[in-house]
């Protein structure tokens, strides 16, 4: 019994050792607790460490490719630099002439500037559109003693036209770098090269000369001792031309007066004309409304003389209701409306004034025809240019049509205005019939006043222009 009792270990002993294997237990589980805890720390932030530095490697390739080129540019500039240095190095050892500003605009200038024959085509050009004849101008040349071209120009013309030339030819001066002084019938545009002087003059009757006594006459007037007697003054007469040969067949011509609305004592001495002379006026004009009724109340045909822009626009103003060659098409029926109407009166067909750039161009004829219709079905191409596509534009819109066949007036003298109508009267045998243009100026009625007596006479008949019109 007492073996047994010794081999047996107290119950006290064995729950003491039970408590300290609990103790280091759990003494072991918190150390690696803690263990585990720092290593969990030490791992998210190698983590946020490592995506902080992949964030910097991702960007760095991005400058990385800029930094190089960097170099590139600032060795390039370098390079640039040490050959300005060697440039100025030079420069100093090697004196190099400077050229002066005054000497570049002088340069600029003569490359702005055009030509002298350039500048007296566009001059001829301005005269082509204003209808002056080459018989009207006398041109000529000369140089001074240093050297400077002068070209003159006498032009005659009446004193609606001259207002017109001066203008235009003061433009085209002004705008090629010329000084331009210009009075009431002279304009002057000088440079350092060369001079242009124009003369406006009006027109003048060639008269007959005073027949000078002859030299057999004179000697036997002094042998006699007699004083010489002046022949008394007589009134100058002009020298008409030839009157036209007595035609078998009936002639019939035509004519058209442009510009009406100028002035009221000519439309009243034009609507005195006993003849059929019909007449074209002119939009927006002081006169234009009296010289469309006086005309109708005389029983005599009346156009609208429509305005449209010549080749020498803008130098050329062709005056208030012009079609211009950009003008659309929506602008040219508001002007078409605008120019019929400001007559007042109903006319019966219409013309070009000038607007040799318009008739060449198809599409803005058509573009006036087609907005005209409303007002007329007449149309007259003045054929201000030999291009002209008027007529034919004329007669694709369905209107009765008629052209010009010669200018009365350009030359603007009795004497030559009497030999073009009986110009026109010969090409009216010739042709069947022709339509002539003139203008309502002072000699132009007194030639027809002249001539259409003496004609009707000889068997050319003037009749209405709208019976040659188809």
């Amino acid at each position: 019994m007492a073996a047994r009792q010794t081999n047996k270990r107290p119950a006290g002993r064995k729950t003491t050792t039970r408590r300290k294997t609990s103790k280091s237990k759990s003494a072991g589980g918190g150390l690696f607790l803690g263990i585990g805890l720092i290593a969990v720390l030490i791992a998210l932030i190698s983590f946020s460490i490592m995506s902080i530095t992949g964030s910097k490697d991702k960007e760095e390739p991005k400058t990385v490719t800029v930094i190089p080129a960097q170099k590139k540019e600032t060795a390039e500039k370098k390079g640039q630099k040490e050959e300005k240095e060697q440039k100025q190095q030079v420069a100093k050892t090697v004196p190099v002439p400077k050229k002066e500003p005054v000497k570049k605009e002088e340069t600029k200038k003569e490359q702005e500037t055009v030509n002298h024959d350039d500048i007296t085509d566009l001059i001829r050009l301005v005269l082509y559109d204003h209808e002056i004849s080459r018989s009207s101008v006398k041109e000529r040349q000369s140089k001074t003693s240093a050297g400077k071209e002068i070209t003159y120009f006498d032009i005659t013309c009446d004193e609606n036209m001259q207002r017109g030339i001066s203008s235009a030819i003061s433009s085209i001066l002004r705008k090629h770098g010329y000084k331009v002084e210009s009075a009431q019938n002279k304009v002057v545009g000088s440079s350092k090269k060369d001079e242009f002087n124009i003369v406006l003059k009006a027109p003048k009757k060639e008269v007959v000369k005073k027949e000078e006594p002859k030299k057999e006459e004179v000697v036997k007037q002094e042998e006699k001792k007699e004083p010489v007697k002046e022949k008394p003054q007589v009134a100058e007469t002009p020298k008409y031309p030839p009157l036209p040969p007595y035609s078998k067949k009936q002639v019939k011509f035509a004519i058209l007066l442009d510009d009406g609305g100028n002035s009221a004592e000519l439309a009243k001495e034009y609507a005195d004309i006993k003849y059929p002379v019909a007449v074209a006026v002119l939009p927006h004009l002081e006169h234009s409304r009296y010289t469309a009724q006086v005309a109708k109340k005389a029983g005599k045909t009346v156009f609208l003389h429509f305005p449209m822009a010549p080749k020498s626009y803008p130098n050329t103003d062709p005056g208030r209701g012009a079609v211009l060659p950009n003008m659309p098409e929506l602008l040219i029926a508001g002007v078409v409306k605008e120019n019929f109407e400001s007559l007042g009166v109903k006319v019966d067909g219409f013309n070009n004034h000038m607007g040799s750039a318009i008739t060449e161009d198809a599409r803005k004829m058509e573009q006036i025809l087609n907005a005209s219709k409303q007002y007329t079905n007449r149309f007259v191409d003045s054929r201000t240019t030999a291009q002209t596509k008027a007529y034919e534009e004329c007669r694709k819109a369905g209107y009765k049509c008629g052209e010009n066949r010669l200018f009365l007036d350009n030359d603007n003298s009795v004497e030559a205005i009497l030999a073009k109508i009986y110009e026109a009267a010969e090409k009216a045998r010739d042709d069947g019939s022709i339509i002539a243009i003139g203008h309502v100026r002072p000699n132009t009625l007194a030639a027809l006043k002249i001539a259409l007596p003496q004609l009707e006479k000889l068997n050319y008949h003037l009749v209405d222009i709208k019976k040659l019109t188809n």
